[in-house]
């Protein structure tokens, strides 16, 4: 059995540190440029051994010997940066399980946003509603811009539209009242009041919502759904992350929140305005001897909102079934577990 040589174990040893070095980029563990520069040494252990060929070796010394180890070692560069090329951009599946900044999937962070939840106002079948802005996640959520489409609406000013092609726009009132609104959040926590904004649904008791949210955390679409099911108000709510996060992330689940009551029956969209007005107007302040349904918001004695949680005449706190409870309790305090 032949001896090993200096440069053949030289340069063994250089694959066995490159091959390591890969697999710690593809765990995740070492990125950077300390995983290029490891590279650039396992690189340079094979210099001896490339020096050693006979076709470098035999050349006579001078102008013929620089060029060709010259030429051996523009060889092996060519290989090294190939390669860096490849780790850094990402191809393969070194980095199907990173999220768009690079890390593994175990690292994406709870975002911090705000989101909408609606709340009867003034009694449980009022006709006036209050949409909460509520914090959502473990840090302050800045900038963001909420912009509140009315899905009912909406769908009644699209097929106005589809039945005269000619007009570019629905007349105003179409559908008795604002189909979207637009609201600025410029910085709130989990600890502040990110308040709310009145609207009148076009009926109380079967409601659908699409909201657009745009934070310092990223691009967000809520989906709330509100339907009176067996006289009880029930809802739905999912948020989910962009389309381009999840273009970039296929392999990650998209929902940040999701919450759904079991008894919750959905309802079509609205093609017309209702006959008759559904809910009644009330005036939101508080009824000493009046029995509240949960849920509803209120304005007590002291001139202060309670929502969700309301004070009976007993002393008391009733808070609403179900997913309503969003409105006394925080959300996304804990990362997310590893997928």
């Amino acid at each position: 059995m032949g001896r090993v040589s200096f440069s053949d174990g030289l340069a063994i040893a250089g694959l066995i540190l490159a091959i390591v070095l890969l697999v710690l980029d593809k765990a995740g563990k070492l990125k950077g440029p300390l995983l290029l520069a490891l590279l650039g040494v396992a690189a340079c252990m094979a210099i001896p051994l490339l020096f050693s060929v006979p076709w470098v070796s035999s050349a006579q010394p001078g102008m013929i010997l620089f060029a060709r180890r010259a030429l051996m070692i523009f060889l092996l560069g060519s290989a090294w940066a190939a390669l860096s090329v490849w780790i850094t951009s990402g191809d393969g599946s070194i980095s199907a399980d990173r999220t768009e900044s690079g890390q593994p999937a175990a690292a994406v962070q709870t975002p911090s946003l705000v989101l909408v939840f609606g709340v009867p106002l003034g009694d449980n079948d009022s006709a006036s509603w209050l949409m909460m802005l509520k914090h959502y996640g473990p840090n302050p959520a800045y900038n963001c811009k909420i912009d509140f489409y009315d899905d009912d609406r909406k769908n009644i000013e699209h097929q106005w539209l589809v039945a005269h092609p000619n007009s570019p726009y629905p007349p105003p009132g179409l559908a008795a009242g604002e189909s979207q609104k637009s609201v600025y959040i410029a910085e709130t926590g989990p600890e502040g009041s990110a308040g709310g904004f009145p609207w009148n649904p076009l009926d109380p008791d079967r409601q659908h919502y699409t909201i657009q949210i745009s934070c310092r955390d990223g691009l967000f679409e809520e989906k709330l759904e509100v339907a009176r099911v067996n006289g009880v108000l029930r809802s739905i709510i999912t948020i989910e992350r962009g389309l381009q996060w999840v273009k970039k992330n296929p392999t990650l689940d998209p929902f940040v929140f999701r919450c759904e009551d079991p008894e919750f029956i959905r309802a079509p969209l609205a093609t017309a305005i209702p006959k008759s007005n559904p809910g009644k107007v009330v005036h939101p302040g508080w009824k000493p001897t009046h029995r509240f349904e949960m849920p509803v918001a209120i304005i007590d004695p002291n001139g202060n909102l309670q929502v969700g949680g309301i004070t009976l005449p007993d002393g008391t706190l009733s808070h609403g079934p179900g997913c309503w409870n969003i409105l006394t309790q925080h959300f996304g305090d804990n990362p997310p577990k590893p997928h």
